[in-house]
């Protein structure tokens, strides 16, 4: 399993460049998985009414909606990223948010400044809006998803950590 994530500010780019890494990895044949860490409280992931949604709101800790072409889970907690990472087997685990978190990431950023806001030393990248602007920042590659998706797509792999375990660790139970 390859693990690295897509960090930075708010309205930077983090999904538009998620998404152009995913079809990427899948025309290639990868399974991918993608993990978004919001700090949004009470978001609805179910619709009101629903089965699912009775069920929760009788005291269920957590659902499970099975069905020919979707299975979902919902937990009234939140699970850690070890819990998460343990829990999956896809080929390549990309993480969106987990700014905190130092392990292998593309900072998507609009201006220098928001790039130096998420950058750790395991930044490997830039990219997002900042890429209309810059080839390059801190000695490393700015690179537009839209017109260079398969050159970012392949510098992650080359990148990313391989164990789920050093990642959970890492974390240090922040996430």
């Amino acid at each position: 399993m390859y693990i690295f994530a897509v960090s930075g500010l708010s309205k930077t780019g983090k999904t538009t460049v998620v998404e152009a890494m995913v079809r990427s990895y899948s025309t290639k044949g990868f399974s991918t998985a993608t993990i978004k860490n919001s700090a949004c409280k009470d978001l609805a992931v179910e619709n009101p009414g629903t089965d699912t949604s009775r069920h929760r709101k009788a005291g269920a800790a957590a659902t499970i909606l099975r069905s020919p072409d979707i299975t979902a889970i919902v937990q009234k907690k939140q699970l850690s990223l070890e819990e998460l990472l343990i829990g999956i087997d896809y080929d390549i685990v990309i993480l969106e948010g987990f700014g905190s978190l130092d392990i292998p990431k593309i900072v998507t950023a609009a201006s220098f400044i928001d790039a130096d806001t998420k950058y750790t030393p395991n930044t490997f990248a830039f990219s997002g809006k900042l890429a209309a602007s810059a080839a390059s920042y801190r000695s490393l590659p700015v690179i537009n998803c839209f017109a260079d998706a398969e050159r970012l797509a392949e510098l992650a792999l080359g990148m990313a950590w391989r164990d789920p375990s050093m990642i959970a660790w890492r974390s240090g139970g922040l996430y």
